[in-house]
């Protein structure tokens, strides 16, 4: 009798308690998910700028730091806040503002950091890509305009959510604790008492009830948050980032409710009558009625009140909030009903039994015992099913808040975006820095590596050597006469070098600028780029498209910390690829999503620095000095046979000068496509880069793509 009387005084605490500790387990688990995550933590950041208030707000900032560093502009702001708009709607701006939120992270979960800086960098590339339709304006934007946002809480609230955050942070993996301590006091709460149907029901209906507050505590924190700010500009922006990291944690709401919901209609299926208008009927009567006394005349007058507030200052709100009750009611009956028609079958069959055994009571009795059972292990596993699918579902990723699609595709298809670097194709340029854009002598393409970029080639081959400004040209350093002549013999020809020292003999006097890195083909006298420069392109390049991978070859006869300097001038260093250079390969969107689209690899010395990979440890190649068509061969040359990965040179030998006539022939589509074919065939790889010389003409990037599995290529490029 004590211990009936004790179940039952203890049943309700443990039931309120179970639910409450089951809902901050769930909250818990989800801010693990989404807030100190740093990736799903960037991408709800990200997902903020859809929000109007966000939106506008970051272009104001956007303008304001091009009118701080050129006080000039400050006439054009209206055209420049539009042009603002629409970059931060771009998926470029999203990708680099994703991962600044991504690196601010750290900062925002130290317990010694007072402040948080967002940096987006390279907006000066992102705003000149917007005003390209006004030339002189887009000139006058400065190239190392960055976007910045400074967070410093303030306000007892703000104060006080960012340590709760900062202290959750610490404690992440209670999540389940929580969960797994609220779930087990639950059960306790419903297994207690004599009654376990009444029992089943009242815990039901609290874990809805618990969940319903959890469903409406986001837009009250919001409001709270909002109006303790001390500047009112800031409100409507802290709000749409509120909810961009909330919106998840409603659905989660929800689904916590509706096990609740599942629970008491699986309970109120066991009763005989009607029990939701009793409910009802009685919080009506408890409203409409005065309290029997003053405590309970005061609760139901602020409640009263309190709604009535609420309707008038938040009738959206509170329609809502209505619906979302009218919903919870309606799926309640709705389940009850489906738990009634569960067991027809035994039911039907007692019934039988019954009437056929009228005269054998005992035989009656066990049938209808038999009947209960099966009604109930039919309404258990029912509930079981369907709570194991709400728990299941909100540990997957489709419970998380949808992050925008920063690009679609990798390297100009979504298909790829799946596939490892081992099993795509890139288009490359030989010698891509040796150019007519660029008015070299010899050259080897149409464009120069950055315009080669525009036009669909993926994969850049480039030389760099030192040199020094003398006289309006570069004149190439070289540290052994000897040496460097038998080597630009091979590379460029006799009557290369012989006209490249002529120049060279015409270069007199002092440097007028320090010796720097150049992409030279040999002699920088013959053609000279400043290595920076192009790396700057690039990255322009690759700030303006998100989904794009690249990867470069080079043939050095430079100091690998030399390189790494001109890497780290030119902003192009944090977008390298920083894995092992070796199987297994990360995929496209792997690379995409980590913002690492640029895999480096040289041809001489890489030592020291981890993101510089040697090219013939990694890759195996063919020849590549075809003198004519019927010399072209798949045989193994520098790499072996061992690499991962696999290049294809195709291009005919004319030294010193490439013909564009014969790139009309070889990169032709199909004799292109029937070459690259029977070296995948006879080397067992696919070819990952298709390396020619004029990539312009004809079809290397058709062919690729037909390589690469996608959509019929295009007509050929021509000349």
């Amino acid at each position: 009798m004590i211990r009936e009387h004790l179940a039952a005084r203890s049943s309700p605490a443990l039931r309120v308690i179970g639910a409450i500790l089951l809902a901050a387990g769930m909250v818990h688990l989800y801010a693990d998910r989404v807030v100190f995550d740093a990736r799903t933590f960037g991408a709800c950041a990200a997902l903020s700028l859809g929000d109007p208030r966000v939106s506008s707000y970051a272009a104001e900032r956007i303008v304001d730091e091009a009118v701080a560093q050129r006080r000039d502009l400050v006439g054009y702001r209206p055209l420049l806040v539009a042009a603002a708009r629409a970059i931060v709607g771009s998926e470029a701006f999203r990708a680099g503002f994703r991962h600044a939120a991504q690196g601010a992270h750290a900062a925002l979960f130290s317990q010694s950091a007072e402040r948080v800086a967002l940096a987006v960098p390279d907006l000066g590339v992102l705003v000149r890509s917007a005003l390209s339709h006004d030339p002189a304006l887009a000139s006058r934007i400065p190239p190392s305009l960055r976007g910045s946002v400074v967070v410093q809480p303030s306000g007892r609230y703000a104060r006080g959510l960012l340590s709760l955050m900062r202290l959750s942070h610490r404690f992440r993996r209670q999540a389940l604790l929580a969960i797994g301590g609220g779930s087990l006091l639950l059960f306790l709460g419903i297994a207690l008492p004599r009654d376990r149907r009444q029992a089943l029901l009242r815990g039901g209906a609290t874990l809805a009830s618990v969940a319903l507050v959890l469903f409406f505590l986001p837009p009250l924190a919001r409001t709270a948050l909002t109006v303790s700010l001390a500047r009112p500009e800031l409100r409507p922006v802290l709000a749409g980032v509120f909810d961009a990291f909330t919106s998840g944690l409603r659905v989660w709401a929800l689904l916590l409710a509706g096990m609740g919901v599942v629970l008491a209609a699986a309970a109120s299926s066991f009763a005989s009558h009607v029990e939701i208008e009793e409910i009802a009927g009685r919080l009506w009567t408890r409203l409409r009625k005065p309290a029997r006394s003053f405590r309970g005349e005061l609760v139901r007058a602020a409640l009263l009140l309190a709604f009535g507030l609420l309707a008038a200052l938040r009738p959206a709100a509170t329609l809502q909030a209505l619906m979302v009750l009218a919903g919870a009611l309606l799926a309640f009956e709705g389940l009850r009903e489906l738990f009634l028609l569960v067991p027809p079958r035994v039911q039907a069959a007692a019934r039988d039994a019954e009437a056929a055994l009228a005269d054998a009571r005992e035989r009656v009795e066990e049938w209808r015992g038999a009947r209960t059972l099966a009604r109930s292990a039919a309404v258990g596993a029912l509930v079981l099913g369907l709570v194991a699918t709400a728990v299941a579902f909100m540990g997957s990723r489709e419970a998380l808040p949808k992050a925008p699609a920063f690009t679609d595709a990798c390297n100009g298809d979504r298909a790829l975006c799946g596939r490892r670097v081992d099993e795509v194709v890139f288009p490359g340029a030989h010698n891509s820095m040796s150019s007519v854009e660029l008015g070299w002598m010899f050259p080897n393409q149409e464009l120069a590596s950055v315009s080669l970029l525009g036009n669909g080639i993926r994969a850049l081959l480039f030389d760099v050597h030192y040199g020094v400004p003398v006289a309006g040209r570069i004149r190439t350093e070289l540290s052994d006469d000897v040496g460097s002549r038998a080597k630009f013999d091979e590379a460029i020809g006799k009557e290369g070098v012989d006209a490249a020292m002529r120049i060279r003999a015409q270069l007199q006097g002092l440097p007028t600028g320090p010796r720097a890195l150049y992409l030279c083909h040999g002699f920088c006298e013959l053609g000279a780029t400043p290595l920076v420069a192009m790396l700057e392109g690039v990255r322009d390049f690759l700030v303006a498209n998100p989904g794009e991978v690249l990867i470069f070859v080079i043939e050095d006869y430079v100091t690998p910390a030399d390189l790494v300097g001109a890497f780290q001038a030119s902003g192009l260093e944090r977008l390298v690829y920083r894995g092992e250079a070796k199987p297994p390969w990360p995929t496209l969107g792997e690379l995409v999503a980590r913002d690492e689209r640029v895999l480096v690899f040289g041809e001489n010395d890489t030592a020291g620095v981890p993101w510089y990979h040697s090219v013939f440890d990694t890759f195996q190649e063919t020849p590549y000095k075809f003198l004519n068509l019927d010399a072209f061969s798949c045989v193994a040359n520098r790499g072996g046979t061992a690499g991962s990965l696999f290049q294809i040179n195709h291009w005919i030998e004319t030294l010193p000068a490439p013909k564009p006539s014969n790139a009309l022939i070889v990169n032709a589509h199909d004799f292109l496509l029937a070459r690259a074919s029977r070296c995948q065939q006879e080397r067992g790889r696919l070819p990952n880069i298709l390396a020619v010389d004029f990539a312009r003409t004809g079809d290397v990037v058709g062919v690729s793509a037909e390589l690469n599995g996608l959509a019929p290529a295009a007509e050929e490029a021509t000349p």
